[in-house]
């Protein structure tokens, strides 16, 4: 999938799944790395039966009996597309530094901060809370973004997976009571 149309083919799979949910006031911005490079899996993919961790681990911080009800129900796809409505009505939004897997890039996470810049200031404004999750995120973003005045929180989250999703429920509940949610 080395072709520039199948690129754009995916980009665009992935804005229409975002968009569907996307808040028409953004209160919170969550920022990860790039979608999986598995390409059945989304965040805002309704139907994911399995490695959905980010989705999981944030629900469960978010709305645990809800996340608790999808995972019973056997990850009913309207439930799921429940919780993402919850999500954006609460003013959530998912973006990813990188807008397709990054193993069909060239180049470094520092490459994509010019574009990231562009669509944040299509997305948000300057004084809303921008929660970075994975380290390589936060070693990327953190300083690009507060010198250019972006609400940040200093606070490096792990990506939820590989053993470190009590690390990062812990350090996603201590970003969201930073920003008084």
């Amino acid at each position: 999938m080395d072709d520039f149309s199948d690129i754009q083919f995916l980009q665009q799979r992935y804005a229409a799944a975002r968009n569907k949910y996307k808040p028409s006031r953004v209160r919170c911005l969550l920022l990860g790395e790039a979608p999986p490079s598995s390409l059945d899996r989304y965040f805002y993919f309704e139907d994911v039966k399995r490695q959905d961790s980010l989705f999981l681990e944030i629900m469960g911080v978010l709305y645990p009996e809800e996340k608790q009800h999808y995972l019973s129900s056997g990850r009913d796809t309207f439930l799921k597309s429940e919780l993402l409505q919850r999500f954006s009505d609460d003013g959530f939004l998912l973006l990813d530094l990188l807008e397709v897997p990054g193993e069909l890039l060239a180049g470094s996470l520092a490459d994509a901060v010019p574009s990231l810049l562009q669509r944040l200031q299509k997305t948000i404004d300057k004084q809303t809370p921008i929660i970075l999750i994975k380290a390589d995120v936060y070693d990327t973003c953190y300083l690009p973004l507060t010198a250019e005045g972006y609400n940040v929180v200093p606070l490096r989250i792990p990506f939820p997976g590989s053993g470190q999703q009590r690390v990062f429920r812990g350090k996603f509940k201590t970003a969201l009571t930073s920003i008084k949610w």
